[in-house]
């Protein structure tokens, strides 16, 4: 009798809208700062990283969200707890980080 291998599980897109999410803690660093993420009140992610950086094309200064991630057996790096990240949900984790500084 053969064993059948197990589906690929598919990936749902989960959609966070800004009210969803709550900004715990947040620590600035030189050219980063750390924070912490409620999401819906009741799933906290440790560890996330906000940094900013010029973009190349519009020359235009920019925000981007790194979330945590550990080293695989291959030496590549997996994120472990991660969302999607839209430009109203990258505002409002600014402006939470703002308030908090």
């Amino acid at each position: 009798m053969a064993i059948k291998k197990a589906a690929k599980a598919e990936e749902k897109k989960v959609t966070v809208n800004p009210g969803d999410i709550k900004v715990d803690r947040a620590k600035a660093f030189d050219n980063s700062i750390s924070f912490d993420v409620t999401l819906f009140g009741c799933i906290k992610i440790y560890g996330c990283t906000y940094r900013t950086y010029q973009d190349k094309k519009t020359s235009e200064e920019k925000g981007i969200i790194s979330f945590p991630a550990k080293k695989g057996k291959d030496d590549k790096y997996y994120k472990h707890a991660y969302f999607f990240v839209t430009d109203e949900v990258l505002a409002s984790v600014e402006k939470e980080i703002e308030a908090l500084i």
